[in-house]
């Protein structure tokens, strides 16, 4: 189906009913929370009954965000015995990344709209608008609304759209900046949004703990000359001691990646007694990490993507180190 009737599709089931629902996946980053943020206050305004859920820890770099004390965690807790909502899926590649009960979600709404920008996307929806052209779900988000509900666009919908494009363009340093971008990042400031404000709140928002987070994890990082990898990880215990939440990691990663000799650098994050997740990146146009992360069930994109394992630290150190050796 192509995007524009997608989009014809989607503005008429909005305006057409009054019951919504908006999920968007577990360990949630900016365009998660961005796209999630501008669709319910486009809802709000328009009226509907909108219910938001992120099953994951909401980062508290995002605190600032409108409404996001309003996010709820557990779908069970929703009456959904109508089965009159209808079910906006966001930023999520497949029906895992939710990480709830994809069966039990889909018998309880009425109709699943997924939107989404990564090349890998299973396509789960009964309308499914990915477009992996785009830099952000958020992109995506703001062709909607920009073509259909205009004068509604305002300054939250425009600040979650923006905090969405920023955080997944890498602060506009990815290969995925284009000059549609720009034009579309020109459009949202208009609605008196100040970038130095929300680059505060993400990026320089940090407890003091955090650098003894840093620097547990650089004190860690291994070098493979043969590969270009460059490799640390984190545990529970360290999170715990340091009394820190999961999204304390965040941009770790970016900092490990501005290493000259780095290929491909890897952050290991400990989840749970033998599950990890691992975040890879890389400034090497010719590296496609979704190969490596697509071989393990996870995705994303080219140049930054993501999977889980499962087993002990040195089993997740060993499947990565194999996985970057078929795929150099």
């Amino acid at each position: 189906m192509d995007n524009q009737k997608s989009y014809n599709q989607i503005s008429k089931i909005i305006n057409d009913n009054k019951k919504f629902l908006i999920i968007t996946h577990d360990y949630p980053d900016g365009d998660s929370l961005g796209s999630l943020e501008a669709l319910y206050q486009l809802l709000s305004q328009l009226k509907k009954k909108v219910i938001a859920v992120c099953r994951g820890e909401l980062p508290y770099q995002y605190s600032f965000l409108p409404d996001i004390d309003k996010i709820r965690k557990d779908i069970r807790e929703i009456d959904l015995s109508g089965k009159d909502y209808f079910c906006f899926c966001l930023d999520c590649a497949d029906e895992d990344r939710m990480g709830l009960d994809f069966k039990l979600l889909k018998d309880s709404v009425k109709f699943i709209i997924n939107i989404d920008h990564h090349k890998n996307n299973t396509n789960f929806g009964h309308i499914n608008l990915v477009d992996s052209q785009k830099s952000a779900t958020s992109e995506i988000l703001y062709g909607l609304i920009d073509k259909y509900y205009r004068n509604l666009l305002n300054h939250k919908i425009a600040l979650g759209l923006y905090v969405g494009i920023l955080t997944d363009t890498g602060k506009f340093q990815y290969s995925n900046t284009d000059h549609i971008v720009h034009r579309v990042v020109s459009d949202l400031l208009s609605f008196d949004i100040s970038p130095s404000e929300v680059y505060k709140y993400i990026y320089e928002n940090e407890p003091m703990a955090r650098f003894k987070l840093i620097r547990l994890v650089f004190g860690r990082i291994i070098y493979l000359r043969s590969s270009g990898l460059i490799y640390s990880y984190v545990t529970e215990k360290d999170f715990k001691r340091l009394k820190l939440p999961f999204s304390a990691q965040d941009e770790i990663i970016t900092l490990m990646r501005s290493a000259k000799k780095a290929k491909i650098t890897a952050l290991i994050k400990q989840t749970g007694r033998k599950d990890f997740k691992v975040s890879l990146r890389t400034s090497n146009n010719d590296i496609d990490l979704s190969k490596i992360a697509n071989g393990f069930g996870g995705g994303g994109h080219r140049m930054a993507a993501a999977y889980s394992d499962n087993g002990s630290l040195k089993t997740v150190i060993d499947n990565l180190k194999k996985a970057v050796g078929k795929n150099n």
